[in-house]
């Protein structure tokens, strides 16, 4: 579980650890429940410790020179083209409505 230290930063944590220690002593059922769950809790503890976790793969890295290419220019860039407002106008017709405005 957590260290004592750290469960003494946390009370309401002992304190609910205590309770459920306090009924796993009381109590056959709670009890193997309690046995059950701390038993799987150092059993994973136990197969994630053992288990090693692979060093990233080494990548070489190209070498650049240290002097910057110049850049191919860049074309300019076209102003966008402005439409002509149109001076036909039309209303958009509703249709299955009574006189709303």
């Amino acid at each position: 579980m957590e260290s004592l230290a750290y469960l003494v930063k946390r009370p309401l944590q002992l304190l609910v650890l205590c309770m459920v220690l306090y009924l796993a002593s009381q109590s056959f059922p709670v009890g193997l429940f309690v046995t059950v769950v701390g038993v799987s809790y150092l059993y994973n503890k136990a197969i994630s410790s053992s288990r090693s976790v692979p060093a990233a793969p080494k990548v070489s890295m190209p070498d650049y020179p240290s002097t910057l290419k110049s850049e191919a220019p860049q074309p300019e860039e076209q102003p966008e083209q402005l439409y002509q407002r149109s001076a036909v106008v039309t209303p958009i017709r509703r249709t299955g409505t009574n006189n709303r405005s």
